[in-house]
């Protein structure tokens, strides 16, 4: 029976990272990724949203025992990389990964490993991106549902085991009027979602299409509890839109909460809007 106190759990997001045939529209080749990815007013935003949204939400955990790699590609420009590091040193979990461009699945699992802790038999590898927020108890229920999937052998090395929570916040940031739903996914979303592996499984979170991952991994789901926040915007990589049937919400209902749910700061976020 697998050890539960031998998992880890490493986050893994994809900082602007170049990976060959890993973003949706027309294919192109990495000289045009790298140019189109790191636009300065691009890549400006993308940090805007990293250090008011995801690393907030992250730094409040209340369990605090993971990390979280960032994953970006080799050519990225210096003054980047340099504000990159800044955050490291403020977030004593983040871990900085650089890899020339790969495809998705190669680069994430020499990511993670390369943040694996030594001892650890397990893990549980969690996605996030840039621009995106998890609870607060994210980590600590995860933590919980892998344990009890380890524990009862529904995890083993040769089993892994996805952990997805299916409700959440959307909001787009370009609505002033109604700019947050909550929405309760039907299928896995790659946001609030983790596997569970041996730690030198060849495959990891990344390895399916999120939307069909129960077609090929043993998972868990919960609609229960707020458990993401998924932004939408004018630098979205993904085609992301309001669901048909998400519930609106009143703004100021959420930014009471948004502190105390995601561990951000409400006038830090709302401002976000102003720079869309």
């Amino acid at each position: 029976m697998p050890d539960p106190s031998s998992n880890a759990i490493v986050g893994l997001c994809r900082f602007s990272y170049p990976s060959l045939g890993g973003f949706s529209g027309p294919k192109e080749d990495v000289a045009a990724l790298e140019a189109r990815l790191y636009a300065p007013a691009r890549l400006d935003r993308r940090f805007a949203l990293f250090k008011t949204l995801t690393l907030p939400s992250l730094a409040a955990q209340t369990d605090p025992d993971f990390s979280l790699v960032v994953l970006v590609g080799d050519s990225l420009p210096p003054r980047y990389k340099t504000r990159l590091r800044e955050c490291a040193e403020r977030y004593s979990f983040l871990q900085i990964s650089s890899l020339p461009p790969l495809g998705p699945l190669v680069s994430t699992r020499r990511a993670y490993r390369k943040s694996i802790p030594a001892g650890a038999d397990f893990v549980t590898g969690f996605r996030i991106d840039d621009d995106d927020a998890v609870a607060v108890d994210y980590i600590a229920r995860t933590r919980a549902a892998a344990t009890e999937a380890l524990a009862s052998g529904w995890a083993d090395a040769e089993n892994p085991v996805v952990i997805a929570f299916h409700r959440g916040l959307y909001w787009t940031l370009v609505d002033t009027e109604q700019p947050f739903y909550e929405y309760v996914e039907t299928t896995p979303l790659g946001l609030a979602s983790a596997m569970v592996t041996a730690r030198d499984a060849q495959v990891n979170v990344y390895r399916w299409n999120h939307r069909r991952v129960q077609a090929h991994v043993r998972t868990r789901t919960d609609p229960t509890g707020v458990m993401f926040l998924r932004t939408l915007h004018e630098t979205n990589d993904s085609d992301r839109t309001i669901p048909k049937s998400a519930r609106p919400l009143e703004t100021r209902a959420v930014l009471d909460q948004m502190k105390d749910r995601f561990g951000i700061d409400p006038d830090a976020a709302i401002a976000l809007m102003a720079q869309g």
